[in-house]
Order: structure tokens, then C-alpha cells, then sequence
């Protein structure tokens, strides 16, 4: 594909973060799988679809990570590329914690990284527990929305109102207690040298967060490749085919 960074084939597994599903990756996925990589986009379980909590809503993180590693097994990937973006970064970490040996590298785009005993709420201002805290404890199942005015300017800021609603229209409530839940055994994979090749990818129009705060926590992760890149938290919407692009300069060889 005419553009696009040379490389041998990748299996990608992308991980959406928070309020997303699956298929926001879908665009960019057009963009990998045109350039001839292989790539699943699962959607992160946000309910219990057997035994008696059928229908209930998860808060526990190793809950919906099991919905992942199932997708992992159902599907037979080995050797595979992770990738995981913004709160889907504290969800790769917990899965490279599992199946360590099944993945080649591990890429974090504008995502979160958690250290042993952090949970989400520990790794964003203090204001966010406040602010979400407060959405949950109103609601009947413990889940908050990402309010539009948020989302507008902090998360797609360089788009038309027409096109962060648009995308802000597909997202669903984000159960509390997967930011609640602390991240557990991960000594291993922290350990140095990396047991597991570690990437980031950061879109320098991000404010979700402060400025410096995404840089930061990938310092946690020792030798890593970093791609820069412009554009907001959105990226996957605003600039697919620049997020495919840096994707594959992060997960090559």
C-alpha cells in the first residue's frame, strides 16, 4: 500500500478504551488490513453473558479481561501485536500479565499504564473520581457517560461539532468499578530487561489529560519505541490512516 511504513505482515489485536466498543477502530482497521496486516478489534465486555450474573453489569477488571482472553482463545492468536488505547492501556497490561508468551510486542496509544496496586482513578486527576464518582453513584448500575461538552473539546477538539457528535452518539456508559479495580502480579512484566518488546504511540493534541501526562507514565515501561504523531485522544476518528501508519511503525520488527 502506497504510504504506508515497509513491513513483514503483523497480527494486530486493537483494545478500545473507555466508553468505546470494537468497532471505533474500525476505520483504522480498513487502513491496516488494506496494507495487507491481520487485525481483531474485540469489544471489552461491560456485562456478564453467563451463569447466574447474566445481564449484569461488570466491575470487576479481571472479569472483562476474560471476555478478551477468551476472544484470544476462541480466535487461536499467538504472536500477536497488542495494542490498547487511552484506558484500554490498563487493560493490555493486565492481559500481557496472562498471556505473556502469546504476545510479540505491546503498544500504548495515548493509553494509561498502571503500576502494581493502581487503578484507573490513580493514573487521571483528582478531579475525574470526583467528577465520574458522582455520575455513578447516580445511576442505578454504577456506570457514567462521557458528557458531550467533554468529549467535544477535550477528546476530539479538532474536529467539527458535526463529527464529535457523531462519534460521541456511538459511545456507551462506562461501568465504575473497571476504574475502581487495582491492577494486580505485575512484577514480571515490568521486570527489566522486557519479557515483552513495548511500544507507544502519542497524538500530541491530546488534553484529556494534563500535557506530559501520557509521556510520563510510558517512562514506567524502561526501553520502549515511542511514535509521535499529531492529532487528538480521537485520532482513530480524525486521522485514521496517520493512527494505522504509527501503529505499524510501533509493531514492526
Amino acid at each position: 500500500m502506497s504510504g504506508f511504513p515497509a513491513s513483514s505482515p503483523i497480527t494486530f489485536v486493537l483494545i478500545h478504551g473507555a466508553w468505546h466498543y470494537g468497532h471505533s477502530w474500525n476505520n483504522v482497521r480498513a487502513y491496516l488490513e488494506k496494507a495487507g496486516h491481520t487485525v481483531h478489534t474485540p469489544t471489552i465486555p461491560f456485562e456478564y453473558k453467563d451463569g447466574v450474573k447474566a445481564g449484569q453489569t461488570i466491575h470487576d477488571l479481571d472479569d472483562a479481561v476474560q471476555g478478551l482472553l477468551d476472544y484470544v482463545e476462541e480466535h487461536k492468536l499467538d504472536q500477536f501485536v497488542l495494542v490498547g488505547h487511552s484506558w484500554g492501556g490498563v487493560v493490555i497490561t493486565s492481559m500481557a500479565t496472562k498471556i505473556p508468551q502469546k504476545i510479540k510486542r505491546i503498544v500504548y496509544q495515548n493509553a494509561f499504564v498502571p503500576s502494581e496496586g493502581e487503578c484507573q482513578f490513580d493514573l487521571c486527576p483528582p478531579f475525574a473520581r470526583v467528577f465520574y464518582g458522582g455520575m455513578a453513584a447516580q445511576s442505578p448500575n454504577k456506570t457514567f457517560p462521557c458528557p458531550f461538552p467533554v468529549f467535544r473539546d477535550a477528546f476530539m477538539g479538532e474536529a467539527t461539532i458535526e463529527e464529535a457528535k457523531a462519534v460521541h452518539e456511538t459511545l456507551r456508559e462506562q461501568p465504575i468499578g473497571l476504574w475502581e479495580h487495582p491492577i494486580k502480579n505485575t512484577e514480571e512484566f515490568f521486570a527489566m530487561p522486557p519479557q515483552i518488546p513495548r511500544s507507544a504511540v502519542f497524538a500530541d493534541g491530546d488534553t484529556t489529560v494534563p500535557f506530559g501526562t501520557y509521556e510520563a507514565q510510558a517512562v514506567k515501561l524502561g526501553i520502549l519505541r515511542f511514535i509521535k504523531m499529531a492529532g487528538s485522544h480521537e485520532v482513530m476518528f480524525t486521522d485514521p490512516e496517520g493512527l494505522a501508519k504509527s501503529i505499524v511503525l510501533a509493531g514492526r520488527d
